[in-house]
């Protein structure tokens, strides 16, 4: 038997999230050494130093737990730490202990991401914000929680959950775009030549090699304020919805192509997604299936 429902938003949501956080680690793993170790290229003490002191670093906790245990070595509690982030993303895709695993993973991500704040870009503090989400977040069907324990879904959570997501995003392209248009840079294509000859290093394809005639910029720049300020209006049109969202991806997939930011594209696609294409998919699928995807 065939029926109708809603694809489970929340577990795509949380399954990306994770899978993009532990993604985003290994990216840089080689280099952990030289940026989060006592022999890093700016010393621990240094970052700290450099850190607000309302939220602790590696740093300081080791700082603090060498009162206590003098024989503590640094580097080893940075891997334990790194080691228990990945568990807990791991857990975290698998919808096992999920809200524990989300707050440790959201503690966890914030100290060591803090720890070495100095090569920190967008990407990262988006990352925080999606972690403490997944905290909030009503627990997914398709999950071993559910399987395991039972867990109930509160349908006015869910409903509520997207809500407070939907506006997040809204509110982040809105301002984004309203800032690019109170200047001039963006509606003369100068934002966007700059953008991807600053980062044509890291592109897949570089501007360079194309010879993009200047008018090209312009109608760029001038798209992507477009397309950013009146995101709220058009992504929460039916009519508009799928045309606004592909718009959306092709601005980020083209970061990703052009300018080399490919964790700050798949984190915003991951957030567009979530927020704008699974609450509305539906598809039809078997009945037995139906238990492990929200109605």
């Amino acid at each position: 038997m065939k029926q109708k429902i809603n694809l489970d938003w929340i577990a795509f949501f949380r399954i990306s999230v994770a899978l993009f956080a532990i993604l985003s680690l290994v990216a840089f793993w080689k280099d952990i050494p030289k940026i989060l170790y006592e022999g890093a290229y700016i010393k621990p003490e240094l970052l700290d130093a450099l850190t607000d002191s309302y939220s602790p670093t590696t740093y300081s906790i080791y700082t603090f737990l060498q009162k206590y245990f003098t024989a503590l070595n640094f580097d080893s509690m940075i891997c334990l730490f790194l080691y228990i982030y990945i568990v807990a993303l791991s857990f975290l895709i698998l919808g096992l202990f999920t809200r524990v695993s989300a707050v440790i993973a959201f503690l966890l991500q914030m100290v060591i991401y803090k720890s070495m704040h100095l090569y920190l870009y967008g990407a990262d503090f988006f990352q925080t914000m999606t972690l403490f989400y997944c905290i909030i977040f009503p627990k997914s069907l398709l999950s071993l929680d559910y399987v395991i324990f039972k867990s109930k879904q509160n349908p006015i959570s869910i409903k509520w959950s997207l809500l407070l997501l939907q506006i997040h995003v809204c509110v982040i392209y809105f301002f984004s775009g309203l800032d690019k248009g109170i200047g001039i840079n963006w509606w003369n294509g100068e934002a966007i030549w700059k953008a991807l000859n600053s980062h044509n290093y890291n592109g897949i394809i570089s501007v360079n090699s194309l010879n993009v005639p200047d008018f090209v910029f312009i109608i760029v720049g001038i798209g992507t304020v477009t397309v950013e300020f009146l995101y709220p209006l058009f992504i929460n049109l039916k009519a508009t919805r799928k045309i606004w969202l592909s718009l959306i991806i092709l601005m980020h997939l083209s970061i990703a192509v052009f300018m080399g930011l490919h964790f700050f594209a798949m984190l915003m696609i991951i957030l567009n997604l979530s927020a704008f294409y699974f609450p509305y998919l539906k598809e039809e699928v078997s009945s037995e299936f139906s238990l492990i995807i929200s109605k």
